[in-house]
């Protein structure tokens, strides 16, 4: 196989791959309740389900550079697949609680090591632009898993069916992995700078940067949030049928889909703050439709204008990372955010679901919109004091 055909074939089950790591996410948002009762748990746990799946991405992919060093790309792939795939069947043949954190933990293990290894992988090898969709199939994912379940459930099937289906594609995608591990070799580049070490301390001595680690961590938070618990609010407390509560999710991860793919098109014609400073408005806009709820299609609309208007902020920021701060920071800086996203994304939501024993369903609602006036003004607040250096973007 030539090497313009086999990078075409790579980025292909890149695609794939990422597909895969969105699937999981969507499921869990509408097989949430169903788990709950079956194990006679607190709706609320949501979160401590999620707390234990971003323990394991953490782990994984914080210590990949190590894994990496011991076997080659391929084989990690395929181990991460069926590492995911055997935790996806956890979920659906457990009948105790401990069992499922564990699950959780592992599927987040599996899920963090091919994130992070495509992610290396695909920057060394891919163009920018094949990044930047590459990313978009996982929304792509996201947005299936709840079609998927919500279609089985039309066809007379449980929820342990959609965990068995999505386990299924990830042990096959497994197999594919295994069957092109040498496709996967990275060879080094001899002729690359080494680029200058700057140490952790150094880096968070501005505050700046602090800011800019709290946008991602209430970024995330707040994406999280509305994907997980939109199904359970509207079902609960809001009368939505389940079989149209699941097509809002859909709603809400398309919508941030399409964004990322559009938005991908704007920016080239378009400074990136000034993107930025639309969508944080349209984040708050569609946050207070969504809790006024004066109706269903007025707070449908307003989950749409959420997903859409979140789809350019986590990579328009990361791309800023190196104007806002310099070269030399960047990896530092990128590494912090992308930790502090995903503590966000389990510790937010997690609240989320604890404020509801005191003050109901309702005040999910309500923390959408706080997370997202809080997130326009922490961005804000960072573009003011960093205008200098953003003011050709």
């Amino acid at each position: 196989m030539n090497t313009s055909l086999r990078l075409r074939f790579l980025i292909l089950i890149s695609f794939i791959a990422f597909i895969s790591l969105g699937l999981p996410d969507g499921l869990l948002g509408i097989a949430w309740p169903f788990i709950s009762e079956k194990l006679d748990i607190p709706l609320d746990n949501l979160g401590v389900l999620l707390m234990f799946f971003v323990a394991g991405y953490l782990s994984s992919s914080l210590t990949n550079s190590k894994i990496m060093s011991k076997i080659t790309l391929g084989w990690l792939l395929a181990f991460s697949c069926f590492f995911t795939g055997a935790s996806l069947f956890g979920f659906a043949v457990s009948n105790q609680w401990i069992f499922l954190i564990l699950s959780s933990y592992f599927l987040g293990s599996g899920g963090g090591a091919i994130d992070t290894s495509l992610n290396i992988f695909a920057s060394a090898k891919f163009s920018p632009s094949v990044v930047n969709w590459l990313h978009a199939f996982y929304g792509i994912g996201a947005t299936s898993g709840p079609l998927i379940l919500t279609w089985l459930f039309t066809m007379g099937h449980t929820w342990q069916s959609g965990y068995f289906f999505v386990g299924s594609i990830q042990i096959s995608l497994g197999i594919l992995f295994l069957l092109t591990s040498k496709m996967w070799a990275v060879k080094e580049d001899k002729t690359e700078v080494k680029q200058e070490n700057i140490s952790y301390r150094l880096t968070l001595q501005k505050p700046m940067v602090w800011l800019s680690i709290l946008i991602f961590f209430v970024y995330t938070g707040l994406e999280v949030s509305v994907g997980q618990w939109l199904f359970t609010l509207i079902t609960q407390s809001r009368s939505i049928l389940e079989e149209s509560a699941g097509l809002w999710v859909s709603t809400f991860w398309g919508s941030l889909t399409l964004g990322r793919i559009l938005f991908g098109f704007i920016l080239k014609r378009s400074s990136t703050v000034k993107v930025l400073h639309l969508v944080m408005v349209g984040i708050i806009l569609g946050a207070a439709a969504f809790l006024i709820d004066f109706s269903n299609l007025i707070s449908f609309i307003g989950v749409f204008l959420i997903g859409f208007s979140c789809a350019p902020v986590f990579p328009s920021m990361i791309a800023l990372v190196p104007d806002l701060f310099g070269e030399k920071f960047a990896a530092n800086i990128i590494g912090f955010q992308i930790s502090a996203a995903m503590i966000g994304g389990a510790i937010l939501p997690a609240v989320s679901g604890f404020l509801t024993d005191p003050f109901g369903w309702e005040i999910i609602p309500l923390s959408f919109l706080v997370q997202a006036i809080l997130l326009a003004f922490f961005y804000f607040f960072l573009i003011k004091n960093l205008k200098i250096k953003v003011k050709n973007f």
